[in-house]
């Protein structure tokens, strides 16, 4: 079994009990930690293995996190994940929106539009390891199986199947190249563009978030009837940009445009920019 099969099989396997999770979180991911490298827990992995750990985290959800990985780690430390988009999300967020959640990785933002009560989550993980992991999070916090629906396959510009190149960390995989993966593997996985899609399920989102490390584009071309539906207003989306914050793809405001959409940057509390940034997508700008 590789790594990503062994990451999926611990979500089999129990916790680790509340005392000793609390005591782990207490010497190794206290709030402000850097995340760093994985830590080394010695003992505790020998007696009990290596499992997920449970934290609560600042929006109120569960998410058991698997310290092995980065983004997982950091939300162990900091209990939060990209705060400017959890913030701008949770506070936009109305009971009957339509979240499309693409590029899930383990669902934290599938498990915080829950956690608002929104009445439809989408979840779009071609990683069929990782879409496990993500129904464990789902499971955990005593949400119905109606209330996230994970769909196994990629978004593109066109339907058919792709490599989806493995990263390191879970978060790092995507399609096609992307400089800051260290890819450890390919698999063949479905796409299928985000239009068809919805022509098959008969609705529009409201609001998306994608986060696709490279693959934004040929997500936007594969969405062009979507992006006119006058029910979507809200996107958030990860792009590549310059040290000014400025977007490196210009066909990713272009094509927003043209659908009547206004970008804007998402700083970061920081207000340090990094190769990638957050970014709106307003329908008309409001």
């Amino acid at each position: 079994m590789g790594e990503k099969g062994e990451h999926a099989a611990q979500e089999a396997a129990p916790y680790y009990p509340r005392i000793v999770e609390a005591l782990i979180r207490a010497i190794w991911f206290r709030p402000r930690i850097p995340a760093g490298k994985a830590r080394r827990l010695g003992l505790i992995e020998r007696i009990f293995g290596r499992r997920r750990i449970r934290v609560l985290t600042q929006p109120g959800f569960v998410f058991a996190c698997d310290q092995t990985d980065w983004l997982q780690r950091n939300l162990l430390c900091n209990r939060i994940h990209e705060q400017e988009v959890t913030d701008h999300l949770a506070a936009s967020f109305v009971t009957d929106d339509i979240f499309f959640d693409i590029g899930a990785n383990t669902g934290y933002f599938s498990c915080l539009a829950l956690s608002c009560g929104l009445a439809g989550v989408t979840a779009f993980e071609p990683d069929p390891d990782t879409c496990i992991v993500m129904d464990g999070q789902r499971r955990l916090n005593g949400w119905p199986e109606t209330a996230l629906s994970i769909v196994p396959m990629g978004l593109s510009d066109e339907s058919g199947r792709q490599q989806l190149i493995r990263g390191s960390d879970s978060g790092e995989s995507g399609f096609g190249e992307w400089p800051h993966r260290e890819p450890v593997g390919k698999i063949e996985v479905e796409v299928i563009t985000l239009d068809e899609y919805c022509r098959q399920v008969g609705h529009f989102p409201s609001v998306m978030k994608i986060d696709v490390e490279g693959w934004e584009y040929q997500v936007l071309r594969g969405a062009k009837a979507t992006l006119q539906s006058p029910r979507l207003r809200l996107i958030v989306f990860e792009a590549r940009c310059d040290s000014s914050g400025v977007i490196t793809d210009q066909r990713l405001p272009a094509l927003l445009g043209e659908s009547g959409f206004t970008v804007s940057h998402l700083p970061r509390p920081s207000g340090v920019i990094k190769p990638t940034e957050n970014y709106l997508a307003l329908r008309g700008g409001n």
